[in-house]
């Protein structure tokens, strides 16, 4: 995959990066979530310091991200159990299909 060179603006900032070519769209679509966000604390709290309002920004979606993944994990657990339940049934049932033609 080639890389491209981009200048991402956060904050009123601009960023370079160097990033995949693959990458490019994921990145700016986290970008505008960031910059949405922002403007989003700007407005509903009277924080004017960029640096609070990127904490708070970073905050919020650190935590969310954490909670995702604590929930695909505990989902990912759950159809793990599933599937073992699943693996035993059919070997009961295989071994039942056994008994009935022997």
């Amino acid at each position: 995959m080639s890389e491209v060179s981009i200048n991402l603006e956060i904050a009123g900032s601009m960023y370079p990066v160097k990033i995949s070519s693959a990458d490019e769209g994921k990145l700016r679509e986290v970008v505008t979530i960031i910059n949405t966000k922002i403007v989003e604390f700007e407005k509903n709290y009277a924080v004017k310091d960029k640096k609070d309002v990127l904490a708070m920004v970073t905050l919020q979606l650190v935590s969310q991200y954490y909670k995702d993944v604590k929930t695909s994990e505990e989902e990912l657990s759950h159809l793990r159990s599933m599937l073992t339940d699943v693996e035993q049934m059919l070997k009961e049932h295989k071994q039942n299909i056994r008994n009935i033609e022997e």
